[in-house]
């Protein structure tokens, strides 16, 4: 799959070949047994403290690329895959889906008055109204998704706590302490909370997931055989 210059490149080489061995690895032993992530990229978009999964791929840092340890990945990759199965979970996405009706999907239904009744006698004003309504359904919704990040940042911070279990040891704790150093540019501005609303929605700070660990004093537990 070719990257686009700048933003995206995809996996290449045997270091990044070994975190996708890593990744299916951890991936099967925590119970997904028919997930196979097939591609790797490394993207600008994806916060320096993560990496992204789904059923098939892997998004990592870009600006995190040759700098940290095959070794230092594990622990990053553990809590992502945790924070895979939490959103996926049944009970997440009917909390999810209950949360931004009354906020994202209902607020559409005014979208379809134009559409149905003046599309065919005044398009001119069908448009008009689209256009007009636009931005209020734009605040609405973006309402309703900030009710809705409570949620996933819960369940990050749970899937950190969870990987730091799975993992024995405090190998995410240190490495989430080590990329903090870094004073990186998206780190810094999550803290302060100059950064666009899509970030603050998905992910706690790394301060936030720092204290959360470092609080935490969960036993050492490995999925049920």
């Amino acid at each position: 799959m070719p990257g686009v210059p700048g933003l995206v490149e995809p996996f290449s080489g045997e270091e990044d070949e070994s975190l996708l061995r890593m990744a299916n690895e951890y991936a099967k032993e925590l119970g997904f047994k028919d997930t196979q992530i097939k591609r790797g990229l490394w993207a600008w978009t994806v916060a320096s403290d993560q990496c992204w999964l789904s059923r098939e791929s892997m998004i990592c840092p870009l600006g995190m690329r040759e700098v940290l340890t095959l070794e230092e990945w594990k622990p990053i990759i553990v809590a992502a895959i945790f924070y895979y199965r939490k959103t996926n979970e049944r009970g997440m996405i009917t909390s999810g889906f209950r949360t931004m009706i009354p906020y994202v999907f209902l607020p559409m239904i005014p979208f379809l008055v134009p559409i149905l009744f003046f599309v065919n006698t005044n398009p001119l004003l069908a448009i008009a109204l689209v256009v007009a309504y636009t931005p209020v359904y734009a605040v609405v919704a973006k309402y309703g998704f900030t009710r809705y990040s409570p949620l996933l940042r819960t369940a990050m911070l749970e899937a950190d706590a969870e990987a730091k279990a799975f993992l024995g040891n405090n190998s995410l704790l240190e490495i989430l302490k080590r990329i903090d150093r870094f004073g990186l540019d998206d780190v810094e501005k999550l803290k302060t909370q100059k950064v666009s609303s899509s970030r603050k929605i998905q992910r706690p700070s790394i301060t936030r997931r720092i204290e959360s660990l470092s609080a935490s004093n969960l036993a050492p537990v490995r999925p049920e055989q």
